[in-house]
């Protein structure tokens, strides 16, 4: 026989009555709610005597008042569980229902729905139009060096990867609170309806599926801080963060309700915050791991040439991580210096100029000869993506080779600066030097070294 059964219990709050049925429905199959974990998953044990369940709403993350749950206990209601927005209230079968007042319980239907689909509908706002405003922003090139800047993140690429899954689902949940206001409208005042298995079913797994998103983009955040994030600034996220809770553990809501365990509360979002600085640095290495195989390992532009790999230094982490590559698990980017030894150490020291979204425009100065810039892309329209980001319009195709471009420029001290740019199946490389035009033989050589097995 079996001792336990589980049932998924993510219901959105349009989807009240869909809880509660369900509830009731695994009480009469001989069923008892012992508990739902974690906000997700519902427990149910068998039960000798049949018991009547009714779902109540409640602001989430706030305890319901003491003479309410008074009152419910006189008709017979005891709250055996606050899972978010929803209070499960179990009584003996026949017990009148808590609401009893069809017009108030539509009026709170609205309120709380439209309270919480307000809500996501902001945050969806304000993403949209701070994406927006950094578009018009940004002028020249730095919106290129911005979304290269965002996609060799881990957080960014997988929150532009599922950008259009987002829109998708905020379209169907606004149709679906349309559908449910207007059922209750049809309803004319009487107890609200209830949902089909199907369609709630289909919501109960469409939050699941949300929740499962949230975990990821964790997940990320955690790997690119790991990364990326210098030890003073971790700890000064927690410190800054433990310090706001702290003022914060007694807010209230208008009605005088205190925050549901707030002491716990406050030491929760601490030890979450207290990951960042330690579970960061686990993290970390899985950022080398999922990052698309390097290209031209060991290899150089010019033959017989010094490689230097760069280390970059806004992103070196307290992690004991190799920072000579950065990148995300959808591309990686590798950057070094070629000396080639004909540079002339009596010569000013040469510097390029780069923007970044993160950094403004800044000098790099160039240790070597050359300038080399890899990109490895997991999939060929990401590889199409940055050879637009990086193929402007002052390149100009190199004749007798396909998916090659170069530019030119005479500084004022005489020196001539190339820059190639090219593409060889999934990986973008550009070369930067100021020691005179590029030789067509050279490019030959790295379009091949690119086609073999080890090159990428």
């Amino acid at each position: 026989m079996k001792t336990a059964s589980w049932s998924l219990f993510t219901y959105p709050v349009m989807d009240i009555k869909a809880a509660e049925a369900l509830l009731n429905r695994r009480a009469a199959e001989g069923w008892a709610l012992e508990r739902v974990y974690l906000g997700t998953f519902a427990r149910f044990v068998p039960a000798d005597i049949r018991s009547a369940w009714c779902v109540d709403w409640s602001r989430p993350g706030y305890s319901e008042r003491p003479d309410y749950l008074a009152l419910c206990a006189d008709a017979g209601w005891t709250l055996v569980q606050k899972v978010g927005a929803f209070n499960l209230y179990k009584a003996p079968v026949g017990t009148p229902p808590i609401q009893t007042d069809g017009v108030e319980e539509s009026r709170r239907f609205r309120q709380e729905v439209l309270r919480a689909n307000f809500k996501g509908w902001a945050v969806l706002l304000v993403l949209l139009l701070a994406l927006a405003a950094l578009v018009l922003l940004v002028s020249g090139g730095s919106w290129r060096q911005g979304l290269l800047d965002i996609l060799l993140t881990q957080t960014g690429l997988f929150l532009l990867l599922s950008l259009p899954a987002i829109l998708a689902a905020w379209l169907l949940w606004t149709g679906r609170l349309l559908l449910r206001l207007r059922q209750w409208h049809q309803s004319e005042g009487g107890p609200l309806p209830v949902p089909s298995r199907l369609s709630a079913g289909t919501a109960a797994r469409l939050c699941l599926l949300c929740r499962i998103w949230g975990i990821v983009v964790v997940l990320c955040f955690l790997i690119d801080v790991g990364h990326r994030m210098q030890m003073g600034s971790a700890l000064g996220l927690l410190l800054g963060g433990c310090i706001g809770l702290y003022f914060n553990r007694n807010r209230k809501d208008k009605e005088g309700r205190k925050l549901l365990n707030s002491k716990g509360t406050v030491v929760f979002y601490a030890l979450v915050l207290l990951s960042v600085t330690i579970l960061a640095p686990i993290f970390s290495p899985l950022s080398d791991v999922l990052m698309p195989a390097p290209a031209l390992n060991g290899e150089t532009f010019v033959p017989g040439a010094t490689r230097v790999n760069r280390s970059f230094p806004r992103s070196v982490s307290y992690a004991n991580t190799d920072t000579s590559s950065i990148g995300s698990f959808g591309l990686r980017y590798q950057s070094w210096w070629e000396d080639t030894g004909e540079a002339d150490p009596n010569d000013d020291p040469v510097y390029l100029i780069r923007e970044s979204w993160t950094a403004g425009s800044y000098l790099l100065p160039m240790e070597g000869d050359y300038l080399v810039e890899c990109y490895t892309a997991r999939w060929a329209w990401l590889s199409s993506l940055i050879l637009e980001l990086n193929c402007e319009k002052w390149f100009h195709p190199v004749e007798g080779f396909s998916d090659v471009w170069m530019k030119e420029g005479r500084w004022s001290n005489g020196q001539i600066e190339s820059v190639l740019l090219l593409r060889s199946g999934h990986t973008v490389v550009m070369v930067d030097t100021r020691s005179g035009p590029i030789p067509p033989e050279r490019i030959e050589r790295l379009l091949a070294l690119l086609s073999s097995p080890h090159g990428g």
